[in-house]
């Protein structure tokens, strides 16, 4: 299963490269999942984990819920909380 990822806010920050394409051994992932691999595969696992952790995954089309299944050959984009006002 190949996924291309591409990350924005605070999250580039503890990746190499804003974007990059995801290949899973899987036939299927949820979002959660996804999650998880990119807390594993974070530059600072432990410093991202929160970050990563309150983001949502998104198409670009809409927000993706936890227990939503990824889509083989898809984009997701990995959007951080914002604060502002």
């Amino acid at each position: 299963m190949k996924i291309d990822v591409k990350l924005f806010g605070q999250v580039k920050d503890y990746f190499s490269s804003p974007h990059f394409e995801v290949i899973i051994d899987k036939e299927s992932i949820t979002v959660a999942e996804m999650k998880m691999w990119l807390m594993e595969k974070a530059l600072q696992p432990e410093k991202s984990k929160l970050l990563i952790q309150e983001s949502v995954l998104a198409t670009e089309i809409r927000v993706l819920q936890s227990q939503e299944v990824l889509n083989s050959n898809g984009v997701i984009f990995v959007l951080p909380p914002v604060c502002g006002g």
